[in-house]
């Protein structure tokens, strides 16, 4: 089989001849190329050759949603220290603030677009303005570059709970607002959803088949109270339209997970992606398995095997005990990725594992 008859067959629950390893090496490609730093046969070699020298399977290629305004724009400036964006509208004008980490690789908010309760209703206004079209020759272009490495996935705009923590008004102020504010924040939250329903109507036409719900899940910001009111009628109403549409699901959760492992079995997702167990994280695997149910695991090993604080044989070990706990209902892959002083080669040992484990 190939590793894009794989994914497709792991997530109809169809047999497999053996698990597909779908690490990310996007950040640990981005940074080795600019710090210079790539070994040496990868100099002149793309990130899919990367991939290939290495055995594995590609998940994310590009996502061919655009996004238009009729009223409102986006205008963005920066340089080699960030980026700042200006949301555009009749009735006002927001700004974000984005700071570049190191070597320019990252980036992190130093200022969200709303900030006070007045900044919300530009927000809204802007959101209103928005609208989604799927771009099917990208679409096309995509499938074609990964051929058989993979199957065209990608995330999209956050639920809105999570939309507004990571991405509009930040975790400190979102708190505040729901405390001090629980109306406005509400009907804030409502409009986003309401705002979506136009994205949902195009995802759910598009020939795309997989989906992930790109929240970045952590019990840390979304405790057991606000994850069970906010965010798990979002999810399955949502995934209520996808998977009539035929469509596949999982959702990106690669925080703490204890507070919320009675949580999991109940999520209408096909699957949990990038869940970290110790030690990295803070649940064992045979406490993610118990509390999986039947969904489908995404990833599973830890980024801290991949440095030299942990031997190969540590890795080789974990890897296998994984696999005993969840085969054939996984994607091998990193949780979240492989870090930039990672050792690739760990990811070709990997591989050997998994070519010589038998389901």
């Amino acid at each position: 089989m190939t590793d894009r008859e794989r994914v497709m067959r792991t997530f109809q629950r169809r047999p497999i001849d053996r698990v597909c390893w779908q690490p990310r090496l996007e950040h640990w490609h981005n940074y080795r190329h600019k710090l210079g730093t790539l070994p040496d046969r990868y100099l002149d070699a793309d990130l899919f050759d990367v991939y290939d020298d290495l055995g594995c399977s590609v998940r994310y290629a590009g996502r061919p949603l655009v996004f238009e305004y009729e009223e409102c724009s986006l205008r963005t400036e920066g340089d080699e220290s960030g980026r700042v964006t200006h949301y555009d509208t009749p009735i006002g004008t927001l700004t974000e603030v984005l700071r570049y980490g190191e070597h320019g690789t990252s980036a992190h908010r130093s200022k969200f677009p709303v900030e006070t309760l007045d900044d919300i209703e530009v927000m809204e206004y802007f959101l209103a303005d928005e609208r989604v079209r799927f771009d099917h020759e990208q679409f096309r272009a995509i499938e074609q570059r990964l051929g058989d490495r993979g199957v065209c996935q990608f995330y999209f705009p956050r639920s809105p709970l999570m939309r507004l923590i990571i991405n509009l008004v930040g975790f400190e102020r979102t708190i505040f607002l729901l405390h001090d504010h629980p109306e406005r924040a509400e009907r804030f939250m409502r409009h986003i959803e309401h705002c979506d329903d136009q994205l949902f109507e195009v995802l759910c036409a598009s020939p795309t088949r997989i989906l992930n719900f790109g929240d970045n899940i952590d019990a840390w910001l979304t405790p057991p109270p606000l994850f069970e009111r906010h965010l798990m009628p979002v999810y399955e109403r949502r995934c209520e339209q996808l998977h009539a549409a035929g469509k596949f699901t999982h959702i990106h959760m690669d925080g703490a997970l204890r507070d919320l492992l009675p949580f999991l079995s109940r999520l209408p997702h096909h699957g949990i992606e990038a869940p970290t167990p110790l030690p990295q994280g803070d649940v064992t695997l045979e406490e993610l398995r118990d509390a999986f149910g039947d969904k489908i695991m995404l990833d599973g090993i830890t980024c801290v095997h991949f440095l030299p604080q942990f031997t190969e044989t540590e890795l080789v070990e974990f890897t296998v005990r994984l696999l005993d706990l969840f085969a054939p209902n996984v994607i091998l892959g990193i949780s979240d990725e492989i870090s930039p002083p990672g050792d690739i080669e760990r990811v070709r040992l990997v591989s050997e594992v998994v070519a010589d484990y038998r389901l």
